[in-house]
């Protein structure tokens, strides 16, 4: 996309273009933290407002993606702080693809526990490359942490998600392939 600014100017134009090309990915990322539809719309409708707001403040336009994912994540993070909801994970992007649906309900809920214990910083990073399939350096870039710490928090995280729920599953009455 052939942005027309100076080094300094996002023109709204040019923000509206930049919005429109990743709306699907945007929606996802904040439907990734709440799980509900119209407070996703909350976020990115608040997230989009901010960024409006303040565009002038982008320093460099080709800059855009990681500084609106940034401003995007810090609304969806607000949005939970003030709502005290929990976030919960695609099951399949965790390998609890196989479950029946009494027992992926409970994993869904235990899921959500253990996500709710992982700081935002590391829930951020696992929604990212969950969610969005985004590249570590993509992460980093948005996160501003370097590239070794994303892939650090990631790895954290996901071994983190999964001994809980093994934990958790291993005193469930319910058989499961992950508890033996």
């Amino acid at each position: 996309m052939q942005l027309q600014t100076r080094k300094n100017e996002l023109t709204d134009s040019d923000f509206l273009e930049l919005i429109q090309a990743k709306e699907t990915s945007i929606y996802r990322i904040a439907y990734g933290y709440v799980q509900n539809h119209e407070d996703a719309k909350d976020i990115v409708q608040d997230a989009v407002c901010k960024a409006y707001a303040e565009k002038n403040r982008l320093r460099d336009a080709d800059k855009f993606y990681p500084w609106f994912y940034r401003i995007l994540t810090n609304t969806a993070i607000s949005f939970l702080r003030r709502s005290s909801r929990m976030i919960s994970a695609d099951l399949e992007e965790l390998g609890l693809s196989s479950l029946d649906d009494e027992e992926r309900w409970n994993t869904t809920l235990l899921v959500r526990e253990a996500l709710n214990g992982l700081n935002s910083r590391t829930r951020t990073v696992i929604i990212l490359k969950v969610y969005e399939d985004m590249t570590f350096p993509e992460i980093s870039e948005i996160t501003k942490k370097p590239v070794p710490a994303v892939k650090s928090m990631y790895y954290r995280g996901l071994k983190f998600l999964k001994e809980r729920t093994q934990y958790h599953e291993s005193e469930s009455p319910y058989p499961s392939r992950y508890s033996e």
